[in-house]
């Protein structure tokens, strides 16, 4: 069984590491509260938490830029030209060959 400052570590461990708002709004008011019982359903968002500021819906749904590696990005090329100059299979063309690969 771990001891009690290990666990108090481990925990603000994990506070600090956390980008998840609810998550830590969540846990403070678990820490104010004057209630005995802390396990408990939680509130509803809607209830519980202020509106995000556009700023923080900009950041939230903020779309991040995939880089492909060259590799993968030459598949995708194949498989485009592929299907630009009909080198592709129906699905009941793949049907037939799944029957005959599984006799």
């Amino acid at each position: 069984m771990e001891n009690i400052n290990d666990i108090k570590i481990k925990l603000i461990q994990k506070i600090c590491e956390s980008q998840n708002y609810y998550l830590l709004s969540s846990l403070l008011k678990n820490f104010e509260s004057k209630s005995t019982n802390i396990v408990a359903e939680p509130e509803s968002v809607y209830e519980s938490e202020r509106p995000m500021t556009e700023e923080e819906v900009d950041a939230y749904f903020k779309e991040e830029k995939v880089v492909l590696p060259d590799y993968v990005l030459k598949m995708i090329e194949q498989g485009m030209d592929d299907v630009k100059n009909g080198r592709v299979y129906t699905e009941e063309e793949m049907d037939k060959m799944d029957e005959e690969w599984l006799k």
